[in-house]
């Protein structure tokens, strides 16, 4: 853990991730699209339940912090943090409305949270609030960087192409090697195949990564790419029942995955589907190649969604808890 504060090009620390709110999106997409450059990023959580522990070694140890919206920073561990190091920038979203009410419900955090505001850089979401700011605060140190509602746009994949695509974090388990390996293998016998990864980087180790695939990054919508290919590559070692495989097999794409993952299972028995029993080049690119030469089916989203739609999961679960 403390390796990766050391490494990381930044360290987020944020309190809302996900929430109904949308002050968490511009940072965390601000992430992602560092990741998917290749670049190691820490994101945490205050909140979690490690949150209080990965903060403080955070606050100790990484070399670049970056503070999200005023609910992160005025959580006491965070405040500290921002006292102690100087160097420390706050991304702030919040109005004078909310810094009024704050300012009278805890009258203590906010003279911390001015004097930090006063000497800390500051990134600003519009010009008026860097106005209110430097006149509250006395704020010098600003940035006006904005809001980033997240990148919409999907790559056109070329339609003379077989595209054959995977969805995960890019890891050991996930397979990055074998799926970059099979790529090379496939540049010679099919020189027609495409292959895709969607996902960003997940380890501090070094992993080949084939220049024969298409390194999309992490993707808002994944579904949109995943759409355009002919084949879903699932080249997990280990994997029991991975959701973008499954909305593959949802849209009716012919799966490939290795047999000791659980969705070997659904679709061992598919037509157009195929499973590889050894995890090495040449048997996966075999079981890719009776794959591909099948035509696409009908019956792959409808064998499946009747067995995980909606309905046969809630059916299934209540089924197991009677």
């Amino acid at each position: 853990m403390l390796e990766r504060y050391r490494n990381s090009r930044v360290t987020i620390l944020a309190s809302s991730l996900f929430s109904e709110g949308g002050d968490w999106r511009s940072i965390y997409f601000f992430g992602k699209q560092l990741e998917s450059r290749g670049e190691t990023v820490a994101m945490i959580q205050v909140g979690g339940k490690r949150g209080f522990r990965q903060t403080c070694a955070a606050g100790a140890y990484a070399p670049r912090l970056l503070v999200n919206g005023l609910g992160t920073l005025a959580r006491w561990p965070v405040l500290i943090i921002c006292l102690l190091r100087k160097d420390v920038r706050i991304y702030l979203h919040e109005t004078g409305y909310v810094l009024d009410q704050f300012q009278n419900e805890s009258p203590l955090r906010y003279r911390l949270l001015a004097k930090i505001l006063r000497r800390n850089p500051l990134l600003c979401v519009s010009k008026q609030a860097e106005s209110h700011y430097r006149e509250r605060f006395g704020s010098e140190s600003t940035h006006v960087v904005y809001e980033c509602p997240g990148d919409a746009q999907t790559p056109d994949l070329d339609p003379m192409k077989k595209h054959i695509v995977m969805v995960g974090s890019i890891n050991e388990r996930k397979g990055v090697e074998l799926f970059s390996k099979v790529a090379d293998l496939a540049a010679e016998s099919h020189p027609d195949w495409q292959f895709h990864w969607i996902g960003s980087k997940a380890t501090m180790s070094e992993l080949y990564q084939s220049p024969k695939v298409t390194w999309h990054g992490w993707q808002w919508n994944p579904r949109d790419i995943v759409r355009q290919c002919d084949l879903f590559f699932l080249s997990s070692i280990d994997d029991p029942c991975p959701l973008a495989a499954l909305e593959a097999l949802h849209m009716g794409k012919r799966c490939v995955a290795y047999k000791n993952t659980g969705t070997s299972e659904l679709i061992k028995n598919l037509q157009g589907c195929s499973v590889y029993h050894e995890y090495e080049p040449e048997a996966t690119l075999k079981a890719l190649a009776t794959a591909a030469t099948a035509e696409n089916n009908q019956s792959i989203s409808d064998t499946v969604g009747r067995m995980t739609n909606p309905s046969a999961f809630t059916a299934a679960v209540l089924d197991s808890i009677s």
